[in-house]
């Protein structure tokens, strides 16, 4: 295993047997990096509009505390997957459909809708 002789960037590493493999697992990483760039501009260009409406920088932080406090613990919430509403087996996402899943057991395919919630479905009346 090597690594790319370059230090401006993070190192691809590559491996004559496995180069293909390893080549498309960089591609994705740097997909990925790019996404969390991309959500990290998005969060801050929503959090400077919030302060340009006259919201309260302590009513964000009180949210981000009260979501922190009464959060599920990750271990129990299964990650990208649902029961299936046919036979009730917990139904993985597709890595190739994000919002589609099909069932390993009775076949069923599974939509699963994009959400701002993480773990808790049910969403609290407005006060």
């Amino acid at each position: 295993m090597s690594y790319s002789a370059n230090t401006e960037h993070t190192p691809i590493i590559f491996n004559d047997h496995h180069g293909e493999s390893l080549a498309d697992a960089n591609i994705r990483i740097g997909n990925i990096n790019s996404e969390i760039t991309e959500l990290q501009i998005k969060i801050q260009a929503m959090y400077q509009v919030m302060l340009d409406q006259g919201i309260d920088p302590q009513v964000f932080e009180d949210k981000i505390a009260e979501i922190m406090k009464n959060r599920t613990p990750a271990s129990t919430i299964p990650k990208d997957s649902q029961p299936c509403p046919r036979c009730g087996r917990q139904v993985k996402k597709s890595t190739v459909s994000p919002l589609l899943g099909r069932c390993l057991y009775c076949g069923k395919d599974v939509s699963f809708a994009p959400t701002f919630l993480s773990g808790n479905t049910q969403e609290k009346p407005a006060e």
